[in-house]
């Protein structure tokens, strides 16, 4: 005889024996006793959490020769026949294959004959999301409207591409993912029955990588088997997954909190030559750190294997809550981006020390600042801002009783250099411009001539918001005229005389009006004055 899986073998006979989905065992129960069976359900839910399974049980209670009943007998005829799928009766489609409208012409025309060995005629149709809008709709009165001996069964896992006309008729039920503690036990008595040897970390590894899903558990554990004869242990499952040794996630975490990018490179560098996925890795690095941060938390949550405590305990206060989000968002998009990108090792290790940098949110840094207290020296604060400046030509602004200084000479150069860059044909006349500490809070700027000074003046208004950008004062910006000034020839620590502002020059026109005169016919003076030199008479024409 051939093998059989695990999955099949221990595949549920009975209502008693489904586990997580009680809320829908009992509920199938009481309709049978009470003789309220619905012409038509649907099942939907995840998968490997037993759809199927309930339908064919369901069959089989409408079915067995001692019913309908709860409790079919499970050796009658019509019960082993829908164990195996080879029941007349009972019809499991796949919708999939059978998703076209003549399919379910066909299927229409079959339901007009009654059952041949048993009360009800029974479609179970799996992957029913599968099944095109055109066959919906031709499905539509008859699903509304079937004969009494019918009854329609249909299994998803994507509830949403069922058109609305077809939920509203059906009794819908929404199965849930199996909770990992019935799993784990369930998984353990299967384990006593055929004699396998299994630890409790293996147990856990296997729960925890199945995702809710019984049947992913079972294949798992089936693929455990047959990779040993010895004891199923929790290091042969994490290298039959391809996971990671704990240890080498646990050091990896700690190197985050530290900031030790040199040691995060370096186990990078391992895991790749050792031949580790490196999606599994940051898979399994982005799993740790959430239950690092639910553990925590509370960590009757968490669910913790008893041998793990210890190192949760010591890694439980590694990281505030805050930065625990930060990083799982990063590890998130990190794992989005490497699926297509060439370099993945080196898009990983550039999030990797993105996030080993220290993280403080906004509500932290008020904490911090509000902590520091009455004696703390603001220039201390600022002075981090303005450590790449070299002391050339300094100005002194009084901030809360404490001397802040400021290197004048290197924001102007920077102001300048952003200036051009935005408007590269009319700012090049700042470089001509000389600058000069007038007093604590403003500066002179020195134009050599008046074309220089009207492009300085076009662009004041930005130097000041600049200069206030750059520095964190309001320092007024005073602009002039120095026809003595080269920029090149003159050295910035040399004294600059600089004369007050003068507004552009402008000719005034003023206007003679004669008595009969409007505004309207009035002649500048100045025209008046060379028309008389040439003999003649300037008039409004």
């Amino acid at each position: 005889m051939s093998y059989l899986c695990l999955a099949r073998k221990y595949r549920p006979q009975n209502f008693d024996e489904v586990i997580g989905q009680e809320h829908i065992s009992q509920t199938l129960k009481n309709a049978i006793c009470e003789n309220r069976v619905a012409h038509a359900y649907l099942f939907s839910g995840p998968r490997g959490c037993g759809k199927t399974t309930m339908a064919r049980i369901l069959a089989k209670a409408l079915n067995c020769k001692n019913g309908p009943t709860i409790l079919p007998c499970g050796v009658c005829e019509n019960c082993l026949d829908i164990s195996k799928s080879a029941n007349v009766d009972v019809l499991e489609i796949d919708g999939a294959s059978n998703n076209g409208i003549d399919e379910i012409r066909a299927l229409r025309e079959n339901v007009k004959f009654s059952s041949a060995n048993s009360k009800y005629k029974i479609y179970i149709i799996d992957e029913a999301h599968q099944i095109t809008t055109q066959a919906f709709n031709a499905l539509l009165k008859t699903l509304e409207e079937p004969p009494s001996h019918v009854v329609f069964i249909m299994a998803t896992t994507e509830q949403h591409k069922i058109p609305a006309t077809i939920l509203s008729r059906c009794q819908r039920y929404r199965f849930k993912l199996i909770p990992s503690d019935e799993m784990l036990i369930a998984i353990k008595n299967i384990g006593q029955k055929e004699g396998f040897k299994i630890d409790d970390e293996a147990l856990n590894i296997i729960t925890k990588d199945s995702g809710g899903s019984m049947r992913d558990a079972l294949s798992l554990l089936d693929q455990s088997v047959s990779s040993t004869i010895e004891e199923i242990t929790g290091e042969r499952i994490r290298g039959l997954l391809g996971l990671l040794p704990k240890e080498i996630i646990a050091s990896v975490t700690e190197n985050i909190a530290k900031g030790d990018v040199q040691a995060i490179l370096i186990a990078v560098k391992e895991i790749t030559e050792q031949g580790y996925n490196i999606l599994q890795f940051t898979r399994d690095l982005r799993d740790h750190l959430r239950q690092v941060m639910i553990y925590s938390i509370d960590r009757s949550i968490s669910k913790i294997p008893p041998e793990d405590e210890k190192l949760f305990d010591s890694q439980k206060n590694l990281f505030t809550i805050s930065r625990h989000i930060r990083m799982n968002n990063l590890l998130s998009k990190a794992l989005e981006e490497m699926r297509w990108h060439d370099l993945p090792r080196t898009l990983l290790e550039m999030y990797l020390l993105k996030i080993s940098e220290p993280y403080y949110n906004v509500g932290e840094l008020i904490k911090m600042v509000n902590g520091l207290g009455e004696n703390v020296k603001v220039e201390n604060i600022l002075q981090s801002s303005l450590e790449k400046c070299q002391p050339k030509q300094v100005t002194k602004n009084i901030v809360n009783d404490h001397c802040v200084s400021v290197d004048l000479m290197s924001v102007w150069n920077e102001i300048v250099d952003e200036t051009i860059k935005k408007h590269p044909l009319t700012a090049q006349s700042l470089r001509k411009v000389l600058i000069k500490t007038l007093d604590d809070s403003s500066v002179q700027l020195a134009a050599a001539g008046q074309f220089d000074y009207e492009s300085v003046m076009e662009f004041k208004g930005q130097i000041s918001e600049l200069f206030k950008k750059k520095t964190g004062f309001n320092i007024l910006v005073k602009v002039g005229i120095d026809k003595n000034v080269i920029a090149n020839e003159i050295k910035q620590d040399e004294e600059v005389v600089v004369k007050e502002e003068v507004p552009p020059t402008s000719i005034e026109y003023i206007v003679e009006e004669d008595f009969k005169e409007t505004a309207k016919t009035a002649v500048p003076k100045k025209i008046e004055e060379i028309a008389k030199k040439f003999g003649s008479v300037a008039k409004k024409l």
